[in-house]
């Protein structure tokens, strides 16, 4: 940034204060970047010329896909694993979206986002497991021998399976959100290793493949908890399972959860 700034011939002003590293005020250009990466702008034509100027472009790959899953944590709702694939130039502009790991998001961000990405047209692939599904497919896991854990990598290589199909590509990389290594590239099975990439990453969130995996992911997890609420007339955030009909909570709750598990014997 500094560099093209520079060579740009940009005026820039004097920072007001000691996270600044530059503020810039020049030809429809406004430009602040603080010490921690972040970067606020105005969106001129001029100011996104910039932005495409100095954001580096993947390379090597046709398609960028990145699995999340969200809802394992809580007790109540679904569990939703989503998938996305991206091509270099719309990792770019997810990137000036804005689009990030959303536990750093609000949540009407997070649902704004989400719309934003979804009208762009970007490929994805969703499974919400509602309480009701979830439960039945844990117990049948578990009548297997299986975790959690099996749950999930049968979800997540599911989805990306049935993208994979989907998409014309020489190249492709895939990144998981790293829970389970070896669960996971059991179920992944048998793909072309010459033109399909997998790499499962701790914090994974930081790329922006799986950034955009767990804002959709995130949505699909809210409308699903609303729709709940309004079925059953709850408000599950602010509520303790032990304040739920023992008769509806198999509907609303992840039965395995301690805390549900008590109340249903």
């Amino acid at each position: 940034m500094k560099e093209y700034i520079e060579s740009s011939h940009l005026e820039r002003k004097p920072v007001t204060n000691q996270y600044e590293i530059l503020r810039v005020k020049d030809q429809n250009v406004n430009l602040i970047l603080y010490s921690t990466g972040k970067l606020v702008f105005n969106e001129s034509s001029k100011t996104l010329d910039v932005l495409n100027s100095i954001l580096e472009r993947e390379e090597g790959f046709d398609y960028f896909l990145g699995s999340d899953e969200t809802g394992k944590g809580e007790w109540y709702g679904p569990l939703v694993v989503v998938v996305t694939a991206l091509t270099p130039e719309e990792i770019i502009k997810l990137r000036i979206l804005g689009v990030k790991d959303s536990k750093t998001m609000k949540t009407p961000k997070i649902i704004e986002t989400a719309l934003n990405i979804r009208e762009m047209g970007i490929p994805y692939e969703s499974i919400v497991l509602g309480p009701a599904s979830y439960n039945k497919l844990y117990r049948e896991f578990k009548s297997e021998g299986k975790s959690l854990n099996d749950l999930m990598a049968w979800a997540h290589s599911k989805i990306i399976q049935e993208l994979l199909g989907r998409l014309e590509f020489n190249q492709a990389q895939v990144i998981i959100d790293k829970f389970d290594q070896k669960k996971t590239e059991e179920r992944l099975g048998n793909y072309d290793e010459s033109r399909v990439k997998v790499i499962q990453k701790t914090g994974a969130e930081t790329e922006t493949p799986v950034a955009a995996a767990s804002i959709i992911a995130k949505s699909l997890f809210e409308k699903a908890v609303n729709e709940l609420n309004e079925k059953y007339d709850l408000d599950l955030k602010n509520s303790g399972p032990e304040e739920i009909n023992p008769e509806i909570l198999p509907y609303v709750a992840k039965a395995h959860f301690k805390n549900v598990k008590s109340l249903l014997g």
